[in-house]
């Protein structure tokens, strides 16, 4: 074997260590949730973006009904939870693969919110929740007065 390509299978393995250790990193979170979560729960896929006003938080939620989805939101955190039941409950399935039962995710934000101006937005089973973040109240200085 040449050393060439001992060489070129060394940064093979390499690679694939740098990845498990990204995707252990960037999925730690997601984990976390799913060792926390109930037994018959999911994990509905979310994406959060931050933007200079505030945060976007756009959740799939298909199957789910809006009567069925709590939300919550205090200081720097934002929970959304809920049920998705299967619409054929009454029946005996021959496969299900579909995830029901509970659901709940939390997100902790850098900056405390605007609890009072989240808005939510929900359509063809995606739910968009607008948070802002709290701008701090302007603070009047009155110059001293000398005497």
């Amino acid at each position: 074997m040449s050393p060439r390509k001992n060489y070129l299978d060394e940064l093979a393995r390499i690679q694939q260590r740098i990845n498990a250790l990204f995707e252990q990193a960037l999925l730690s979170t997601e984990l976390e949730e799913r060792e926390q979560s109930p037994p018959g729960s999911w994990l509905p896929a979310v994406d959060v973006l931050e933007t200079e006003g505030g945060y976007l938080v756009s959740a799939e939620l298909p199957g789910v009904r809006r009567e069925d989805i709590d939300l919550q939101a205090a200081e720097r955190r934002l929970e959304i939870s809920g049920r998705r039941q299967p619409e054929e409950a009454h029946r005996s399935f021959l496969r299900m693969e579909r995830s029901y039962g509970r659901f709940r995710r939390v997100f902790d934000f850098a900056e405390p919110i605007d609890v009072d101006g989240v808005a939510t937005l929900f359509e063809r089973g995606v739910l968009r929740v607008t948070v802002p973040k709290l701008r701090a109240e302007s603070v009047r200085i009155t110059p001293r007065q000398e005497a």
